[in-house]
């Protein structure tokens, strides 16, 4: 069973349906009357998917109040009159004051749950095997039970608590304000708790001591001192007892993390305590090492923050401190306190995700949470995103299926993949109150402006990988497709990841190799960039301008170009004539022609567009026509003499057509193969330009082998020495025109320093050839660096 929406009415910022109730077909449901009258005010309904629902919205657009709102709606808990809308023309404050008002409704009931809501109404129901019903909390009162029977709605007045508790979901939140502390107490993980000095953070902890030893000597050393000390050392100590904020929130964080989650038992940290108290450091030290591997193999967690993939968390023994430090992929450690507040906070999230435990009973569970991208960068935030995804469908068997409603303003924590996923919370002005705004994720590649408080689009730079487009009806298409064959569970080597490509329309196909000179040529971190083309005249000017590059140096290496006439012969399936050349050509004639039709209804007017609607295939004429696209005009203008068929907006009727088009199961496969096609070679490349971002750079390896030189030759070396280290410099270049400038940039250090020469002998200005070797590392950076 799983909570497919919840109802709203009457509640802080959620007035009423002010739409539906306007609209001219309005008929109210049964709840949407009010009690004793014949006043109709609906509901402000908010579909909730099974896995995972984003709910977006401007501020003080009601985001965080829904997530009240499904609290209330599933405990009956806390339902105040305090929090009536107060723009509601029902608000007052004389003895009549009203609740506001709630309802859910459930779908997908098991057995069980269709006998515990039976039971729960007294056996009133007759358990006819129905998987639905909608329960509502009207007026502060007994919720009641709607069950569609035939075409009516019955209601049942719920008569057994304990019944209907135990079938309803719980929910929990995971709490974004509470990041990992830097430190936790022995003492405390060894089990002497609560709220002591010895529990306090161990900055708080040091300052007391310091206090209390520089003022040994004026404080402590006659019994008249102390006394006149005491409000002083008073004060010190409350300081350091009391700590800093949620220091406790901290440590049951740290308790989740060593002993659900790493697995440990407090046993051990009694005796790790004891090991220190004792002096016997190497025992101590083997306990933590052993701690370590634990919590290493527990957290996997490298898998999880895409940042770096050689992240560890690690317990330092500091006196009677377990402090936690971060080894990255510097090799170097640091404190949790010297990393980014985001890292501290995704480990918090993280720690709370693996520590949850689901109700004993088995019942559904809901995540709520707030806002959880305030401390997370753009890639944390797709990190979080994969948490998620694991919450509603985990690859741990052990784990249940959880169903997760989350709240954010950020563009980057939006599921791409899953644009049916998003809901889009609007304030209206005056009374009229918070509401959903229909069909918001509808065409999911567009920007949600209103939502997020200005525009965002599709850029570069922000995620693993871009797909350079010629126009934005190559990303309608892409995205449309891609969103169909994942509802289909098509495998991921025939699809793309939205989250981990980034479609990026250049305006034409011309603006592409520019585009991909911002994105690649202007510094020595390129983010990877793959490029569909057309194969038409167009295309193929693009790919000599990538190819011969500002400069005369090639922008991308020819192997992350597709032209879409490359695509596997006898993979895919055209009716033009020429084949591929444009990815219109993908889209079957049946398909497309529905999509002209639903383009006619929505741009021209209703004499016009009837006249479209008698387009059929057999209108669709190739010759003189550059295409599928060309020939589909030329047809529709033989019905509509002058009719302007514009590319994006076309895309968008052809998806419209994958959805919502009946009678097109042929073509529909046909269009799903082409795609599935196309995306399989796009995967391949995006595999490739991927894997050459995040294999050793260039300047990682040369810094590696200068530092091991350095090590091995201090204050100098022969001639011999630098020529071999130079030789495993030119070892790990590649075939790069940068590759070259740097090969270059080699013969002139061993020109210089006559390395060919004497090879026995010292080299004469080592300092020099130190700063040389410098200058190798750092070339590739300084050239991309403007003045």
């Amino acid at each position: 069973m799983f909570v497919a929406a919840v109802y709203i009415r009457f509640f802080r910022s959620f007035n009423f349906d002010y739409l539906r109730k306007a609209h001219k077909s309005f008929v109210p449901d049964p709840w949407d009357r009010l009690e004793s009258s014949d006043l109709q005010y609906p509901f402000v309904k908010v579909p909730l998917e099974k896995s995972v629902t984003t709910v977006v919205g401007a501020n003080e657009s009601g985001k965080s109040q829904l997530l009240s709102a499904i609290k209330h709606a599933l405990s009956g808990e806390g339902i105040a009159r305090g929090d009536f809308c107060r723009y509601s023309q029902f608000f007052a404050v004389n003895r009549s004051m009203a609740y506001p008002d709630f309802g859910l409704e459930f779908k997908d009931l098991s057995v069980s749950e269709r006998q515990a809501l039976v039971k729960a109404c007294k056996g009133r129901i007759s358990d006819d095997g129905f998987d639905s019903f909608l329960l509502f909390r009207v007026g502060g009162k007994d919720p009641v039970v709607y069950l569609r029977q035939a075409e009516q709605w019955a209601t049942y007045a719920l008569k057994d608590r304990n019944a209907l508790a135990s079938l309803m979901p719980s929910w929990f939140e995971i709490d974004a304000t509470v990041a990992l502390p830097e430190s936790v107490p022995l003492k405390h993980l060894a089990g002497d708790g609560g709220a002591s000095l010895r529990t306090s953070p161990r900055k708080e902890r040091q300052f007391f001591i310091n206090t209390l030893m520089e003022n040994a000597s004026t404080w402590f050393s006659t019994t008249e001192q102390i006394t006149a000390a005491a409000p002083n050392v008073i004060s010190a100590f409350t300081s350091a007892s009391v700590g800093a904020g949620n220091h406790g929130d901290q440590l049951l964080l740290v308790e989740d993390l060593l002993l659900k989650v790493a697995g440990i038992d407090r046993s051990a940290f009694q005796e790790l305590l004891n090991a220190v108290e004792a002096g016997k450091d190497g025992y101590a030290n083997g306990i933590v090492e052993q701690m370590n591997r634990e919590l290493a193999a527990s957290l996997n967690f490298p898998r999880w923050w895409s940042q770096d993939h050689q992240f560890e968390l690690l317990l330092t023994l500091r006196d009677q401190d377990l402090v936690f430090t971060i080894r990255d992929r510097t090799g170097t450690e640091y404190s949790a306190d010297e990393r980014s507040g985001g890292l501290k906070y995704f480990l918090s999230y993280f720690v709370q995700y693996l520590s949850h435990e689901p109700p004993a009973s088995g019942a559904p569970e809901i995540l709520l949470m707030d806002e959880p991208d305030a401390y997370l960068s753009s890639t944390g935030q797709q990190d979080l995103l994969r948490i998620f995804e694991d919450f509603a469908y985990p690859q741990d068997p052990e784990r249940a299926a959880c169903q997760v409603v989350y709240v954010t303003h950020s563009p980057f924590l939006i599921d791409k993949n899953h644009g049916e996923r998003i809901r889009v919370l609007e304030k209206g002005e005056g009374d009229e109150g918070t509401r959903v705004v229909r069909n918001a994720a509808r065409n999911h590649y567009e920007p949600l402006r209103s939502a997020f408080g200005g525009f965002v689009g599709e850029t570069t730079f922000i995620s693993n990988c871009n797909l350079m487009l010629e126009g934005m009806s190559d990303q309608i298409l892409l995205a449309g497709m891609s969103s169909r064959l994942r509802q289909q569970k098509a495998p991921t080597l025939d699809n793309i990841d939205l989250n981990a490509l980034t479609l990026v329309p250049a305006g034409s196909a011309s603006h592409i190799p520019y585009m991909v000179y911002l994105a690649r040529g202007r510094d020595a971190d390129r983010p990877a960039v793959i490029v569909l083309l057309d194969s038409d005249e167009a295309g193929d000017k693009a790919r000599e301008g990538l190819q011969r590059g500002p400069q005369g140096k090639k922008l991308i290496d020819p192997t992350l170009i597709l032209q879409l006439g490359d695509l596997p012969a006898g993979k895919v399936n055209s009716a033009a004539p020429a084949g591929v050349l444009a990815i219109e050509d993908l889209v079957p004639l049946e398909i497309g022609v529905d999509a002209v039709k639903r383009y006619a209804n929505d741009f021209l007017e209703p004499d016009e567009s009837q006249l479209v609607q008698t387009l059929d295939i057999g209108d669709v004429d190739f010759s003189g026509c550059n295409g599928t696209h060309d020939a589909l005009a030329k047809a529709a203008q033989s019905k509509v003499p002058g009719l302007h068929l514009d590319k994006v907006g076309l895309a968008r009727s052809v998806i419209d057509s994958v959805r919502q088009g009946t009678g097109l199961d042929e073509a529909l496969r046909t269009m799903d193969a082409n795609f599935r096609a196309l995306f399989r070679e796009l995967n391949s490349r995006q595999r490739r330009a991927t894997r050459e971002i995040t294999s050793e750079k260039t300047r990682s390896k040369i810094k590696r082998l200068k530092r091991s030189f350095l090590l091995d030759h201090p204050a100098g070396a022969t001639r011999a020495d630098a020529t071999l280290l130079l030789e495993d410099v030119d070892a790990v270049l590649d075939d790069s025109v940068d590759a070259e400038d740097l090969r270059s940039e080699i013969r002139r250090v061993r020109r210089r320093f006559e390395l060919d020469d004497s090879p026995n002998e010292a080299i004469s200005e080592f300092d020099a050839f130190r700063d040389e070797l410098e200058t190798l590392v750092y070339r590739e950076v300084n050239e991309a660096q403007e003045e």
